[in-house]
């Protein structure tokens, strides 16, 4: 090791403060960069197993195919693994509990597809033709007492409607037939998680059976889910292996949710949303990195000119100053990198630890967030810590080399200004002092360390900033994306006259565990008058649009995927057959009580909305829908406080005989508790019973089909126990049909998930915010242990302890004033970027960061004046003779 090596380290060690605050902040940067990166990827994890579980582990299905033409999908160079399928039919279930799904519906599938399409949670899988699994919904709401090992027999066949075979997916009504064509004898080997499928309308509960495929007949069909080796080319060669064996672009499919959380999309919105935000957050990450690890190093090679120019005045020539920064820069770095990067495991190990523990359910099926280090995170966070250490000393060193010794030792660069230069307002004066004067002398003075100051206050305002709006959007575009259901339990006694239904609702109300309800009903009704000018803009836009419709592939119903999101919104918006313009407005009473406490919140008087000779209604100005890829609310209507809607029952334009005029009492965007908003065009009207029940009888004459639906929305705490408490109620009324939809069950996984997404939204705009309180405070207190002699100066000709302690008061001040003139607007635009980007797809108005704003600004004034204070402190105390001879090594 040479000579000047050893002086580097020699100073590392004398100067020891100094390497630490150097040796944190590479720490920090090198643990955010790491932080940031494996989160990520842990999250991502973590959705791809629960959409895996949920919907299974498959990229795209091809449908209806011929048995003949099966090897062909499943042998080709594109096909990573290929899982068969086969569609049995429907088995009568006379015992169900749901009166939506009165079958079993059979499958079949190989083993491939067990493995990858199912979850299974007691048993085996059937190894042979005859073995069966049922889902966890026949056992639970099946009404039957099968167990694993019983040997059942299913009768086997078809749905039809008018004598023409209904469609699978199509819900179940009572005037459908059903008509069997075989008998099968299964034993049952296992029970599997609930299928998505039935989550939905669809009208079975799930059983899937062992596929033999040596019996497969040439004539059969198949679908064969698929798993590609590249997802990215998933659309593409699905869409090229369908057409290859004559299939049409609706017989095929994509896990898109899948594939979204493997960063694959055929929504350019959706990929344009994602990238934008994903090169903001990594610019605003590398710029707070690079600003921790540069002021450090800026701040110690200033402090260290002055040793620079010793060097160079025995003999030291400029590249061996600049080589021994980079070796300072290499100690550092060998010292602070791998500590970050532990730092960053160690600390995101023990929070992914808590966030399981809170996620911990029984429905998740033991997912977890795992630690996910991967390789490529590492290097990229040792080669990108590694290049900003190494540009953070060379640059600052470069520039220090250029330095003739003489002036590196007298530092006649940090000092020599103009006078000018130094000038002040006469009003600054005036307004702060001689004290105030002197602080701003100081700032102009120390050019350098000021602006270094100030970029540190800078930057984090706008990294504080930044990362709340990004943690704001994220929470409104989740609020869109899973929508808000604001009760419990649904329920609903189905083929009983109202009266009778309201007498078993009055009974559950009374239950201790119900907190909250609303006895809904609805009835559904139509307005054919409507002109243009009474449309909101959004309508008005599809008016405009009345052009050629999506083509054919998009407008095919893919009915083996069940997606996320229901299908989008129509792209036009046509006259009807009298020129004018339809809207369906649901007609919806909350119960009395539920209503008072509506018109509350609303600050209106409801007695006013009891008249059945004037009927009146609070219409809900709002719709959530999807279209042309993007989600983003709407007000269906233009119409104003006292406007008059006009009604009818029919849904036909020319088929209106009786009509309904209603008064619009009130227009908002608050909807009643028991309600969800509508996610097309119908319109939200909320009214009295007393209308409600007029409104029933103007209807009631014509077209037996347009009945009222009466259903109990209830607030709770513990679901599971009070459904066991209604079920007891309901258990004297065997002949009636209950349906009891556990909301908070179904939401429960979702609402975790949004908990724990928030746990680190807060936890990294707290890292963000720690990281630069301490790069506040690395930068302040060097810069005011680095101006002890100029204190001691100051006060050697006389200023005094309180006017000392003016003047740093007033230069925290100017700190914080320029710090904001910078670093909000900054923000702001960054913020306002963020915004743009996530409405590629969730299209929401802007929400200016008001309040982070006014946090940043009281905030930047706390830690610049108790930073200054602490430093201060530090040095108030010194003997000033002692102060004037102090040299920094």
């Amino acid at each position: 090791m040479n000579i000047v090596n050893k002086l580097t380290i020699r100073s590392l060690k004398l100067n020891k403060r100094r390497t630490i605050v150097t040796v944190i902040g590479i720490i920090l940067s090198c643990a955010m960069i790491f932080g940031v990166a494996t989160i990520t990827t842990s999250f991502q994890d973590l959705f791809i197993q629960e959409t895996i579980l949920s919907r299974g582990n498959y990229h795209s299905m091809i449908g209806n195919v011929p048995v003949k033409d099966a090897k062909y999908i499943l042998d080709n160079a594109y096909t990573k693994s290929g899982m068969i399928s086969r569609d049995r039919g429907f088995s009568p279930l006379e015992t169900s509990r749901i009166e939506s799904k009165p079958y079993i519906y059979v499958k079949e599938y190989n083993q491939e597809a067990m493995d990858n399409l199912t979850f299974l949670r007691e048993g085996r899988y059937p190894e042979k033709e005859g073995e069966i699994l049922l889902s966890q919904t026949i056992i639970e709401n099946g009404g039957t007492d099968y167990k694993i090992g019983d040997t059942i027999s299913l009768e086997i066949g078809h749905r039809y409607l008018d004598n023409a075979p209904i469609d699978k997916n199509n819900e179940y009504t009572e005037e459908e037939a059903y008509i069997p064509f075989a008998e099968k004898t299964y034993t049952i080997t296992g029970i599997i998680r609930q299928d998505i499928m039935e989550f939905y309308t669809f009208p079975g509960m799930m059983a899937i059976a062992y596929l033999e495929e040596s019996n497969l007949e040439p004539t059969e069909t198949l679908d064969i889910y698929i798993l590609g080796k590249n997802p990215r080319q998933i659309y593409d060669k699905t869409t090229e292996m369908a057409r290859t064996i004559g299939l049409p672009p609706g017989s095929y499919g994509y896990n898109s949710a899948l594939l979204r959380w493997l960063g694959v999309s055929d929504n350019d919105n959706i990929n344009r949303m994602f990238i934008t935000l994903a090169l903001i957050i990594i610019l605003l990450v590398v710029i707070g990195s690079v600003a921790v690890i540069y002021n450090a190093f800026a701040i110690s090679i200033s402090e260290r000119k002055k040793q620079f120019g010793m060097l160079s005045s025995v003999g030291a020539t400029k590249s061996q100053i600049r080589k021994t920064v980079l070796f300072e820069g290499f100690i550092l770095g060998i010292i602070g990198i791998p500590l970050g990067i532990l730092s960053g495991i160690l600390g995101i190990g023990i929070t992914l630890k808590v966030v399981n523990k809170l996620m911990a359910f029984e429905f998740l099926e033991g997912i977890e967030l795992r630690l996910i280090i991967s390789p490529l995170t590492l290097i990229t966070t040792v080669v990108f810590t590694t290049l900003t250490i190494f540009l953070s000393a060379y640059l600052p060193a470069k520039k220090a080399s250029k330095i003739s010794p003489i002036e590196a030792i007298r530092l006649t660069t940090d000092i020599k200004l103009k006078r000018k230069k130094l000038k002040t307002l006469k009003i600054t004066k005036k307004l702060f002092g001689i004290e105030g004067e002197l602080a701003l002398k100081n700032l102009k003075r120390n050019r350098k360390r000021y602006r270094a100051t100030i970029f540190s206050l800078s930057i984090s305002i706008v990294l504080f900033i930044a990362f709340s709006s990004f943690m704001r959007y994220g929470f409104v575009s989740s609020d869109m994306y899973y929508g808000e259901v604001p009760y419990d339990i649904a329920l609903e006694l189905r083929d009983r006259p109202y009266e009778e239904q309201r007498a078993f609702y009055d009974k559950i109300i009374e239950l201790e565990k119900v907190k909250r309800y609303a006895i809904e009903r609805n009835i559904r009704t139509f307005n054919h008058h409507l002109e243009p000018s009474q449309l909101g803009n959004h309508l008005n836009n599809k008016i405009e649009k009345n052009t050629d419709q999506k083509n054919e592939e998009e407008n095919a119903s893919l009915s083996y995927v069940i997606s996320t999101n229901s299908t989008e919104e129509r792209s036009t918006f046509p006259k009807n057959e009298k020129g004018m313009y339809s809207l369906s407005y649901v007609i919806s009473t909350i119960g009395e009580e539920s209503f008072r406490a509506y018109g509350k919140e609303l600050g209106i008087d409801i007695e006013g909305y009891k008249d059945t000779n004037t009927l009146k209604g609070i219409v809900i100005n709002k719709n959530i829908t999807v279209d042309e890829g993007k989600m983003f609310e709407f007000e269906p209507l233009n119409m104003n406080k006292g406007d008059v809607l006009t009604l009818t029952k029919s849904a036909m334009a020319n088929h209106t005989n009786e009509t309904i005029n209603m008064e619009i009492g009130t227009l908002t965007k608050e909807l009643p508790f028991g309600l969800l908003y509508d996610t097309g065009r119908a319109v939200n009207v909320i009214v009295t019973e007393e209308v409600f029940e007029e409104i029933l009888n103007q209807l009631k004459e014509e077209d037996d089909n347009r009945r009222s639906i009466h259903r109990l929305k209830i607030e709770t705490e513990d679901t599971k126990e009070l459904i066991e408490e209604i079920n007891e109620i309901y258990g004297q009324n065997t002949e009636d049909k209950l349906v009891i939809v556990d909301v908070q069950f179904e939401l429960e996984m979702i609402n975790r998930i949004k908990t724990v997404i928030s746990i680190f939204l807060y936890g990294f705009v707290s890292l963000i915010t720690l990281i630069g309180v301490t790069n506040i405070f690395n930068t302040i207190s060097t810069n005011v242990i680095l101006r002890r002699r100029e204190f001691a100066m100051l006060k050697s000709v006389g200023l005094t302890p309180k006017g000392f302690n003016k003047m740093i008061r007033f230069e925290s001040i100017f700190y914080g004033m320029k710090s904001l003139l910078y670093g909000l607007p900054i923000a702001i635009l960054i913020s306002v970027g963020m915004h743009r980007s996530t409405t590629n797809f969730f299209v929401f108005e802007y929400i200016p960061p008001i309040k982070e704003s006014i946090i940043c600004i009281i905030g930047v004034f706390i830690i610049v004046s108790i930073t200054m204070t602490y430093s201060m402190s530090k040095i108030k105390k010194e003997n000033i003779i002692e102060a004037l001879k102090e040299e920094n090594l």
